[in-house]
């Protein structure tokens, strides 16, 4: 059950809560190049896009999307067209008169360019902005309408105005003013014809926006359709856990009538990822008005080898355990945890190795095996059932003991009195991986034990797509104390998934943080060749986020908690950041490299790749 939103039409495609959640994509040729861009558009359309859009930088390009729609028609292609506007209000009016859908950005549409200065406006002269805004938009509403056009309000964290900025800051809450003062025009003269979207490259910041705006809407009776997506998620399988865990939660929660993936890669490899990611998803969408007020918490991981046989020097160096350069002088070589070793890991396998660890691990073993686990390590924690803890927990030998749940009624007031009087964990494993089992779950724990998150699930991309969905959305909420991934008979792909997710979700840094748009028609060099070039120069660089964008409409914005940016200049020349300050100008490509990183190096955090 999703959200239940109005209907918009867009072409011959609907967006609405009754209707399946509409996939789409955007072109990244040039939009003055007809056949470029009708290609491409027909390679979304054939790998499943139902929508496709195509940016408009100014009159010309807006001008020429009547081109590209009518050979697409020729060729009998329907797919309705949105247009994406940016700092051109007359482009938006043209494309209006063209395509299907126009994309306005409030940080933008109206308001200068931001500067991120802080502005000081008295009430009359924000009250006088506003009244700029509605008259402007207003005109631009009356060509949509009489052309039946849609419209988007697409806002992104990455390019409020300074005039929000000064007001509201920064933040999910400027995001979302910024975004009903123009709900509120569309109200006034009765334009239903909108879907919105509220963007950030930082999955906490898209989701916090998008609950808090859905809050609003509820509060003034509004029931506009929503569009889904995480700017700048990268490529790879970076950028999939990313747009999984951000979308997905949203998806799951009942949010969401239209999603985009955003890669940095050949847009219609997009689609495959979307498609999947809606039929991972269960919506459910149950609105209380209240949002997580937890505070940041630095889950652990636990680290799953089971499958290990033997435990040797091998496995510890495959789970980020080194040796320490001095032997201990009682049992020799001892191990020390490398910045990605996990703080907990679960073991069947029993050896020497154990007796190596670093004494802050925690190892946990079946509860059938404690006996001998203490004999290689005292420390050693027994996982039990639920069942065994009602029944016999004050049998168990343990500092600490982990209770396996895999039920949500086997959470009483029994179980949850016994875990708290044995300095318990509770291990949350239900059968299936699903978002709403886990979050009831915790509404009858109440906070008042420990919780792990258990997955137990099968490999591949559709597993791992699922289980970031379903796990993201409770750590970006900080519901969980712990992270524990089971993959049938493997180790490091486990492990590298709890770790990825909890970056993903910004509450755990274990490497180089790359955050890159997916490119459009404004990105006047190779993107995904550039992004390539930066990590392979600065991956050993775990300590910091770095920025690669295609242009400066949302760059320095989107980028502005990134310790350096790369950002498109256009005609092969790229600009570099500390921060949001633009510190090198038009550097040509070929030097850009080199220039990043002597940057990075004045400024102290460059170290050499081991």
């Amino acid at each position: 059950m999703r959200r239940k939103t109005l209907s918009v039409k867009v072409g011959d495609c609907v967006l609405s809560y009754d209707r399946p959640v509409v996939v789409q994509s955007m072109l990244n040729t040039s939009t003055m190049d007809t056949e470029a861009c009708v290609e491409q558009a027909i390679r979304i359309i054939e790998a499943g896009g139902q929508l496709v859009r195509i940016t408009a930088q100014g009159v010309k390009e807006a001008e020429n999307l009547k081109n590209i729609r009518e050979e697409l028609r020729r060729r009998g292609y329907s797919t309705p067209l949105s247009a994406d506007i940016h700092f051109n209000p007359d482009a938006a009016v043209v494309a209006a008169k063209y395509v299907e859908k126009v994309r306005i950005n409030p940080g933008n549409f109206i308001d200068k360019r931001a500067t991120f200065q802080n502005l000081t406006y008295t009430d009359e002269e924000y009250k006088a902005e506003l009244e700029r805004l509605r008259t402007k938009f207003i005109e631009f509403l009356d060509v949509c309408r009489e052309y039946d056009t849609a419209v988007r309000i697409g806002t992104n964290h990455g390019s409020l105005s300074d005039r929000i900025m000064s007001r509201y800051g920064n933040t999910p809450a400027g995001m979302v003013e910024a975004t009903m003062e123009y709900l509120r025009v569309c109200r006034e003269v009765d334009f239903r014809n909108v879907v919105i979207s509220l963007k950030s490259s930082d999955c906490r910041v898209m989701v916090r926006a998008v609950r808090l705006l859905v809050k609003a809407m509820q509060e003034e009776g509004m029931e506009y359709p929503l569009h889904l997506g995480v700017t700048e998620a990268g490529e790879g399988e970076d950028g999939r856990i990313r747009s999984a865990a951000g979308i997905g939660c949203l998806l799951n929660e009942g949010i969401g009538d239209t999603i985009r993936v955003s890669l940095t890669e050949a847009p219609e490899y997009e689609i495959p990822v979307a498609r999947r990611l809606v039929s991972l998803c269960r919506p459910e969408f149950v609105y209380t008005g209240k949002m997580s007020e937890n505070k940041d918490v630095k889950p652990f991981i636990v680290a799953d080898i089971s499958s290990v046989q033997v435990l040797n020097e091998e496995v510890m160096l495959q789970l980020g355990f080194i040796q320490q350069p001095e032997a201990d002088p009682i049992v020799g070589a001892r191990l020390k945890a490398g910045r990605k070793a996990p703080e907990m890991i679960f073991t069947e396998a029993l050896g020497p190795e154990l007796t190596k660890l670093p004494g802050e691990i925690t190892v946990i073993v079946p509860g059938e095996n404690l006996d001998m686990a203490h004999v290689y390590n005292r420390k050693a924690c027994p996982l039990v059932s639920a069942d065994f803890v009602k029944e016999e927990s004050g049998k168990v030998d343990a500092e600490r003991i982990f209770v396996e749940v895999e039920r949500e009624e086997q959470i009483d007031a029994e179980l949850l009195e016994s875990v708290k009087k044995n300095n318990g964990v509770l291990v949350l494993s239900p059968e299936a991986v699903d978002y709403h089992v886990y979050r009831r779950m915790m509404e009858r724990i109440q906070g008042l034990c420990p919780v792990i998150v258990r997955v137990k699930g099968v490999s591949g991309e559709e597993g791992r797509l699922k289980i970031a969905a379903h796990t993201g959305g409770l750590f970006m909420d900080n519901l969980a104390a712990g992270f524990w991934v089971t993959l049938a008979g493997e180790v490091g792909t486990g492990l590298e998934l709890s770790r990825n997710i909890l970056q993903s979700v910004g509450v755990r840094r274990y490497k180089t943080e790359f955050v890159s748009c997916p490119g459009c028609g404004r990105t006047l060099y190779n993107l995904e060749e550039a992004v390539s070039r930066v990590k392979r120069a600065f991956a050993h660089l775990d300590q910091l986020k770095i920025a690669i964008m295609g242009c400066v409409v949302n760059g320095p914005g989107e980028m502005g908690d990134a310790d350096y940016g790369y950002v498109g200049a256009g005609n092969g020349k790229v600009n570099l950041y500390k921060g949001r300050q633009r510190v090198k100008n038009a550097v040509p490509e070929e030097e850009a490299i080199e220039a990043l990183k002597q940057l990075i190096w004045e400024h102290g955090d460059w170290k050499e790749p081991q």
